[in-house]
């Protein structure tokens, strides 16, 4: 008896110092019970949220994002299955400028996605309640911290650049995604990790950096840290349809079932304030060409494979 109440209180203290193992839904701690060992994860200015565009404010001092080292440079990026997502890590010369000024160092890139039968579409964040095929974040902390470890720990440390994804309709496959769905195969159990090389973030991002969505939100999985400024860009990314289905059906997670539908669900916004780089036109998400409608009233936007004028 003596032996196992020394087992138990050794793996008591190893479970406190790792945290609660958490999942999405269907697991130990899903979604609805995080706040129970992670309270922030209860806080007043959680992510993700629903941003509704009849209250987005207009800014016009927010300029274009200013990013360096996001270009192949030859250098080899691991990525692994970490049982929630498919993670990437960032090198440190991978820099974010802000419209402050603000610099902020790239740390890790990772997916949410659907899949599963309740919901195909698997972004965090939602647009008047729009749910995207997939959303990226490329993870960053501020430079003025000389670590990811010590910048979470501060009010302002942490910044997450969103990209969105739709289903190409003409189901062309993205080629500057090849060599990302290409080692999904390595990497299908949890734990698992593969090697990335030439890969070249720049191009797996929407060309267009001016034009965002920004507030202050936080981690959307636990601690749920509320020390995040989020930039949401607002032209998505086109994959094939069978891309889709790659991401969607290609690894397991930590219950040993297909990794599906790894989103959080949507956070009240509590009279926080979404601003916007951009006005008077709204994306439209994966149509191929202008409706005749704004091509008539000749108030076309350049680009216009990405973006129309409202009418």
């Amino acid at each position: 008896m003596r032996a196992l109440a020394i087992l138990l209180s050794l793996f008591l203290s190893v479970s406190a110092q790792h945290g609660s193992q958490w999942s999405y839904a269907g697991g130990v701690l899903d979604q609805e019970q995080w706040a129970e060992q992670y309270p922030t994860c209860g806080g007043k200015r959680q992510s993700p949220i629903n941003l509704q565009k009849h209250l987005v404010e207009y800014d016009p001092t927010l300029k274009k994002l200013n990013l360096v080292g996001y270009e192949a440079q030859g250098l080899k990026f691991s990525m692994i299955n970490n049982g929630h997502t498919v993670q990437i890590s960032l090198p440190q010369t991978m820099l974010m400028t802000t419209a402050d000024g603000t610099v902020y160092v790239a740390q890790q890139m990772h997916f949410h996605w659907g899949g599963g039968s309740s919901e195909m579409r698997g972004s965090e964040h939602t647009i008047d309640k729009e749910r995207f095929v997939i959303e990226a974040h490329v993870v960053h902390y501020n430079s003025t911290y000389k670590s990811y470890d010590v910048a979470k720990e501060h009010p302002n440390g942490l910044a997450v650049l969103t990209v969105f994804f739709v289903e190409s309709h003409d189901d062309d496959e993205n080629l500057h995604y090849t060599e990302f769905f290409s080692h999904l195969k390595n990497i299908k159990y949890p734990g698992q990790n593969t090697t990335l090389s030439g890969f070249d973030i720049k191009h797996m991002l929407p060309r267009n950096l001016q034009d965002y969505y920004t507030y202050h939100g936080s981690l959307t999985t636990p601690p749920c840290t509320e020390n995040v400024l989020w930039f949401l860009l607002a032209e998505p990314i086109k994959l094939s349809k069978k891309q889709i289905l790659l991401l969607e059906t290609s690894l397991l997670n930590d219950q040993n079932k297909t990794l599906q539908n790894n989103y959080r669900a949507s956070q009240p916004l509590n009279g926080r304030v979404v601003q916007a780089s951009f006005k008077s036109f709204s994306y439209n998400h994966g149509v191929d060409q202008c409706p005749l409608a704004v091509v008539s009233t000749k108030r076309l936007k350049k680009d216009c494979l990405h973006r129309v004028w409202e009418i």
